[in-house]
């Protein structure tokens, strides 16, 4: 069939945004770059402790990119963003201290005449874990623990349920402005104080630590798996972006931005603003727990002060 000569041709989303290509393509030579200088895998030049902090770094961009949308696209001035962030970085944190620990433990375990059963690993991985606090149980919270799929499930559900119930009851409510910054400074200050409890089940302002460990790749050098973070939060960054830049293009950036700047006039006009809002919202949580997932374990740690109000705002 022979294109319609009155229909304009279509053009790829990146080839009608090309500040978006430009950006992704700076990315792309940004981590060219460290990985040819960084350590491990390249000259040497680039340690690799700053490996991990220019591996946060992007995180935390991938982080800000989720509040330049939720705030300066949709005028939401969100006080809790880093609460979500936190949420990703203990999803992941749980399997990683879990599975490095049952790993030693059946390593210490196995130097017996008789074979260790699976209740006396659990028994020893729950002492080793939870001894800090003066327990010896595994709270159920912890019951899928050693699964990898499950709890990179909760990296995405985890963030987004709490964003999804936090959002629903505000925006129906119409709470707005500095009213709606309060509730989700308030939500973040309640989630870091029960935290901060040891019987919370993560080990209270103890947090989860050794993260950096990484199960199946102990004797994996940190140089190497420094720069493993390095790329994927690269990637995880420039696919952020990318989603990011589709959602706010096309007509529904443009009543996103219209809610920003009169609500009252889009509500009028039709539009469902809560529902805009509350996909906005969830959407940035989402990815905000995908960003906390790639930051702690390069930090090494994750306790109750990260997830402060005090993050949220600096």
């Amino acid at each position: 069939m022979a294109p319609d000569p009155a229909r304009p041709a279509r053009r790829s989303f990146l080839r009608e945004h090309p500040s978006v290509l430009w950006v992704l393509l700076a990315l792309t030579a940004f981590t060219t770059v460290v990985s040819i200088l960084a350590d491990g895998v390249g000259l040497g030049v680039i340690s690799t402790s700053m490996v991990k902090v220019l591996g946060m770094t992007l995180c935390l961009c991938l982080l800000a990119v989720a509040m330049d949308v939720v705030w300066g696209y949709c005028g939401i001035l969100s006080l809790g963003h880093f609460a979500f962030f936190g949420l990703g970085g203990y999803a992941i944190g749980m399997w990683l201290m879990y599975a490095r620990t049952e790993i030693l433990v059946r390593q210490s375990l196995a130097s017996g005449v008789i074979p260790p059963t699976e209740r006396e690993v659990a028994e020893g991985v729950a002492a080793q874990i939870f001894g800090v606090v003066g327990s010896s149980d595994l709270p159920a919270l912890w019951s899928f623990a050693h699964s990898l799929p499950f709890q990179l499930a909760m990296v995405v559900i985890v963030p987004g349920l709490l964003a999804l119930v936090f959002g629903w009851l505000a925006f129906r409510s119409r709470v707005t402005g500095v009213y709606l910054s309060i509730l989700t400074q308030a939500m973040t200050l309640a989630l870091s104080l029960y935290l901060f409890q040891n019987d919370s089940g993560l080990r209270g302002n103890n947090g989860l630590s050794g993260l950096q460990n990484i199960p199946g790749f102990l004797d994996t050098p940190q140089s190497i798996i420094s720069i493993w973070f390095f790329w994927a939060s690269a990637v995880a960054l420039g696919l952020g972006y990318l989603l990011f830049a589709w959602v706010v293009s096309g007509k529904f950036g443009s009543v996103v931005r219209a809610i920003r700047d009169n609500e009252p006039r889009v509500r009028f006009l039709g539009y469902g603003v809560e529902g805009y809002k509350l996909f906005v919202f969830t959407l940035t949580a989402v990815v905000s727990g995908v960003a906390g997932a790639l930051y702690y374990p390069q930090a090494g740690i994750i306790n109750p002060a990260e997830i402060a109000p005090i993050a949220s705002i600096y």
